[in-house]
């Protein structure tokens, strides 16, 4: 008999490309805001909030290489300047020291973006599982409430056609004694008693 514990279905799911559940339209479909739970809710937003991160860190990452290009062209124009040298080797030092500080951010930021997508994954997969296990529930709720439901559509069903044989059988009733008296009494004589009847009611 196959082994399905928690770790290997774990294992399976990490080798599965598994699209981000709460960007998916059809996880947002199948686990509407009414139907979150706490832990669900509690998952969702660390996933979000590690996407933004991510985001963050790429913009960042933009940012930063844009600042180190300029310091880096402003390295350029100050070897070109024929100024004052005193004055120009200490705004070099000064870019030379932005660079260095441009650099480390820069490295900071790219083993940042190299973590991201792990721990994205990481937070999908706990997220997924999760959500698995609250749809397991529910299927089985459901399940239960589908089967009382057939319970009392099938006996509704019953008793619809009892009502239905007893109604069939006062409307031939009813038919049968009508066209007697008619027969009996005639048509004029009937309408009389037909009048008299309505204005009882």
């Amino acid at each position: 008999m196959a082994d399905f514990s928690i770790e290997v279905i774990e294992s399976n799911l990490s080798r599965m490309k598994i699209p981000i559940l709460t960007l998916d339209e059809r996880y947002n479909v199948v686990m509407p805001d009414k139907d979150k739970t706490p832990a669900i809710r509690k998952l969702e937003a660390r996933l979000n909030n590690l996407l933004k991160k991510q985001g963050k860190v790429t913009n960042n990452i933009k940012d930063v290489k844009k600042i180190k290009s300029r310091l880096l062209q402003e390295v350029v124009d100050n070897m070109e300047d024929d100024g004052d040298e005193n004055a120009r080797q200490k705004k070099m030092d000064k870019t030379q020291k932005l660079i260095q500080e441009a650099k480390d951010k820069l490295a900071e930021l790219e083993d940042l973006e190299l973590e991201l997508p792990g721990e994205i994954q990481k937070a999908n997969q706990e997220l997924l599982m999760e959500f698995v296990q609250v749809c397991y529930a529910r299927l089985h709720s459901n399940k239960d409430d589908i089967e009382l439901l057939n319970k009392w559509i099938s006996e509704t069903r019953v008793e619809l056609k009892k009502k239905l044989v007893i109604k069939q059988e006062k409307e031939m009733k009813n038919s049968n004694i009508y066209t007697y008296m008619h027969d009996l009494l005639g048509p004029e004589l009937i309408q009389m008693f037909d009048d008299a009847d309505s204005a009882k009611k």
